[in-house]
């Protein structure tokens, strides 16, 4: 266990510094001086953390135990710890946490899912904002299609955003102007999606990339 996670990773830093390394790679940067000072503590714990959805009970249970009993009190002790109980939550949060079966998995699979996305997603039109989205879906939930929401959601109609979603859908042009406002948190919610499965293969490319794993074909 105290090998296997930083083992993972060719880059550079990770050649030179791995304990470093991954640290950094877990957000723990402000914590390097504190890790560097005593190696033998944190590196069965940064390695046990990266790899601890794949741990037998035994091992996690060694793993926590460090944390608690090993780790001077301060904020690190905190920062490992929700390290540990994120994952339970969403493993995906963390690429690193990821086996090389399960990245190159979510890898496709986020990059599937922006590509069907990107397909409806018509944000790209330049006068309109995702500041401006997120606005109008807030309007939209706190007052539903009242006077108030309805004046703010009401430019999207004039700036081609509603017809050129209702032209994808397949809807005619004299519908546009009655599903147009209706179709404002449709919207919202696909380039959102776009937005974040974007993000999300980006950053398992990136990874891939510092395990060595990524094919050619993906550069």
């Amino acid at each position: 266990m105290s090998a296997i996670a930083t083992d993972r990773y060719v880059t550079s830093d990770f050649k030179n510094s791995p304990l470093l390394a991954l640290a950094d790679l877990m957000g723990l940067r402000n914590y390097q001086s504190q890790i560097s000072a005593s190696p033998d503590l944190y590196a069965p714990i940064l390695n046990g953390i990266a790899v601890f959805r794949h741990l037998p009970v035994s091992a996690r249970a060694e793993v926590n135990r460090l944390i608690r009993d090993e780790v001077p009190r301060g904020h690190i002790t905190q920062h490992l710890l929700t390290l540990v109980t994120d994952q339970s939550v969403q493993p995906y949060w963390y690429m690193w946490s990821l086996s090389d079966e399960e990245l190159q998995e979510f890898f496709q699979f986020s990059k599937s899912k922006a590509a069907i996305t990107d397909q409806m997603n018509p944000v790209s039109t330049p006068n309109i904002t995702v500041g401006a989205l997120a606005g109008a879906l807030y309007y939209t939930s706190k007052n539903g299609l009242r006077a108030q929401a309805m004046q703010i959601l009401a430019p999207f109609k004039e700036s081609g955003l509603a017809k050129e979603v209702a032209r994808r859908l397949g809807f005619q042009n004299r519908m546009v102007s009655g599903i147009g406002l209706m179709s404002i948190p449709a919207i919202i919610i696909i380039s959102g999606l776009n937005i974040m499965a974007t993000k999300e293969s980006r950053m398992a490319k990136r990874e891939l990339a510092a395990r060595g794993l990524l094919a050619y074909s993906d550069l």
